[in-house]
């Protein structure tokens, strides 16, 4: 089956007259007078979609172009405790359904069977909330109710295998996604919230590999077993300004892995250690000696040998995992997820959300299907772009065959609007990935 036509199956699964069941389940509808289930699921992700800071108006005018004609106040009444458990189940069915593009391939990625990164997004709610979702509480910036996604990404099929709905005060360490065993041969890349030697344990008996950056604190011993100070044996190690060796992790576990540890310059010493001496501040503390020198060196721990891949190689991998930074950018930025509009009830905050949480992962599945297997495209273009074809394209869900042609439209379309060029000073990602020995890192 092409990818028009999965894609145009999932839209069918998730907007389609299934959703009458879960409508009918939840009570959302007692008479089809103005609105079926279907017709209010696909106004509000639509609307949302279109336009992410919609009002009353908004939705009433999608209704319109949809051939249903309702006033602000009709809309307004909606929003009530059953449409948002109806639609939180709605959502659970689309985060149900997986959707991979062709893998994109080149030299570095074709060895391994999967590029996994992983990380977490926390969404404010109003205090009313903090009961069902509790944020973390006791630090600047926290608030009685938090939600997390948890999004575990493949970038090479673009596939989200885990997409999870988690309390704001969930550690990401305990997460499933943290927790996730790929297959042999994958290649898995969490930031340090995730950090465990236990984890990588699990990885490397499973024939996974994992790069990730070295938690300070960490038991570090050299091959022999014996402890090692990283203040005293990086220095002694370096070439040219590099760290390659095999160490041991962990003061149990001793892992056999490499570390790899390169200087960076001074003025970016310097800011960390400007960073690092502020937030201990604000924690009543003070950084370090020991911190404070090691902040001179960027640390990595992988169980990929050297023959499978150079220190820079791991190094532009691990850089990969900023790409899941610019998914939820894209989610909060383009999609506006985390905004809330004043005034708005709870019932309306959290129906609202639900829908564009529907809507951005209807949005994934339409970008892999246009742009994914070109390396050099641009998420947030092609999202911009795809806007303009979102009221069209809910227009015809029920008709198949005029679906799957607008959709192969659109995969042109976006194709040509979605590229991202390349550059000589500060290669993107796409170039590093092709290129690893563009990689500069004194630049």
């Amino acid at each position: 089956m092409s990818m028009v036509a999965k894609v145009a199956s999932l839209l069918e699964k998730v907007l389609g007259a299934q959703t009458e069941v879960l409508a009918q389940k939840h009570g959302v509808i007692q008479r089809k007078r103005k609105f079926t289930g279907q017709g209010l699921l696909r106004m509000l992700v639509v609307t949302l979609l279109k336009k992410p800071d919609a009002k009353y108006a908004d939705w009433v005018l999608t209704a319109a172009q949809r051939g249903v004609v309702v006033t602000a106040t009709a809309v307004e009444k909606r929003f009530t405790q059953p449409l948002v458990d109806f639609l939180r189940e709605a959502l659970s069915v689309t985060l149900g359904q997986l959707l991979a593009a062709e893998a994109v391939s080149n030299e570095l990625l074709d060895r391994f069977t999967g590029l996994f990164i992983g990380d977490s997004s926390s969404i404010r709610l109003p205090d009313e909330m903090r009961i069902e979702f509790p944020g973390c509480g006791g630090t600047e910036g926290s608030c009685a109710a938090d939600l997390k996604i948890q999004v575990r990404w493949d970038l090479k099929t673009g596939v989200l295998p885990q997409v999870l709905i988690e309390i704001g005060k969930a550690s990401d360490a305990k997460s499933p996604i943290a927790h996730q065993v790929p297959q042999a041969g994958a290649l898995e890349i969490f930031d340090l919230g995730y950090f465990s030697v236990q984890r990588f344990r699990r990885l490397h008996d499973a024939k996974a590999f994992f790069v990730s950056r070295l938690q300070h604190g960490t038991a570090v011993f050299d091959q022999h077993g014996q402890a090692v100070s990283l203040r005293t044996f990086l220095p002694a190690n370096a070439v040219d300004g590099v760290v390659d060796v095999p160490v041991q992790l962990g003061q149990n576990e001793r892992l056999k892995c490499r570390l790899i540890a390169v200087r960076v310059p001074k003025e970016m010493a310097h800011r960390r250690r400007q960073k690092a001496r502020d937030k201990a501040r604000k924690r009543g503390g003070e950084l370090s000696a020991e911190y404070s020198e090691l902040l001179a060196w960027s640390l990595f721990v992988t169980n990929a040998s050297g023959e499978l891949l150079t220190w820079k190689e791991v190094v532009v991998l691990y850089r990969a995992r900023w790409q899941i930074e610019l998914l939820f950018k894209l989610w909060k930025s383009h999609n506006k997820l985390a905004y809330h509009r004043p005034g708005a009830t709870v019932f309306e905050t959290m129906a609202v959300l639900w829908s564009k949480l529907i809507g951005v992962m209807l949005q994934h599945w339409l970008l892999l299907t246009a742009v994914w297997p070109d390396g050099r495209r641009s998420l947030f273009k092609a999202a911009r772009a795809l806007r303009d074809w979102i009221i069209p394209l809910t227009l015809i869900l029920d008709q198949r065959q005029q679906l799957e042609s607008t959709l192969t439209q659109l995969q042109a379309h976006l194709k040509c609007v979605a590229k991202i060029q390349s550059r000589r000073k500060n290669p993107s990602h796409f170039q590093l990935i092709n290129d690893p020995s563009l990689l500069n890192w004194n630049a």
